[in-house]
């Protein structure tokens, strides 16, 4: 999404006025797992924005925001739509965010032959960026959400928001992780997926001065 978070409690009880449960929150610093996050991982934030916090609570959802992990050369990036579909390091897009960010993993064991999926999610994901953030289609599938009619994914999207762009790369790949359409995927469905499961919650502090040629998160 194009990004902002409410008040939220970290101990597994729903959070006030959502729907969705907070994972119970296991803070991790980035520098001890950074070797262990792999090509294919998930990252979901909820950030401190008022778009974010706003579609928070109009979804119900506990995240406003996720994307994929990919290594480019030894650097981790993320792949997301934001601003539009783009690459950016992780540490950078963890360290800058002001609000939550949680590292998920999928399940290997529960999807044949992953890591050539994994290869081919990842080509596709590469191959949409550039494209513009669709904020139509956010607003399209917030509607569906609300009102409870049927929405189609266009065969090439022109555009495309963070959670529709994730679960498009996972199809395209092989891997869907929902049975709804892309553009009815927001974060929350993504993370509630039978396929993915919670690592923890990178520790960060947005206001510190960092070098951002450094894989690492202050």
């Amino acid at each position: 999404m194009n990004e902002g978070s409410a008040v939220h409690r970290d101990t597994g009880a729903q959070v006030d006025g959502l729907d969705a449960e907070a994972p119970p929150e296991r803070p991790l610093h980035y520098h001890e797992i950074r070797d262990k996050i792999q090509e294919g991982d998930l990252f979901f934030f909820r950030g401190k924005f008022r778009s974010s916090r706003f579609f928070t609570w109009l979804t119900g959802s506990f995240y406003s925001h996720s994307a994929i992990i990919a290594r480019w050369n030894k650097r981790l990036m993320i792949l997301q739509a934001e601003m539009k579909v783009e690459a950016i390091p992780l540490s950078v897009a963890v360290q800058e965010y002001p609000g939550r960010a949680d590292w998920y993993r999928l399940k290997r064991e529960l999807i044949p032959d992953i890591d050539s999926k994994t290869k081919k999610m990842l080509w596709e994901a590469i191959c949409e960026v550039g494209l513009p953030f669709a904020l139509l289609d956010l607003l399209r599938s917030v509607a569906r959400y609300l009102f409870h009619f049927r929405l189609k994914d266009a065969p090439s999207p022109k555009g495309m928001f963070c959670s529709e762009y994730v679960e498009r790369s996972f199809r395209k790949g092989g891997m869907p992780l929902v049975e709804s359409s892309d553009i009815a995927t927001f974060p929350q469905d993504l993370a509630e997926c039978e396929f993915v499961e919670y690592l923890g919650t990178i520790i960060h502090h947005p206001d510190h001065p960092f070098n951002r040629c450094a894989d690492d998160v202050e």
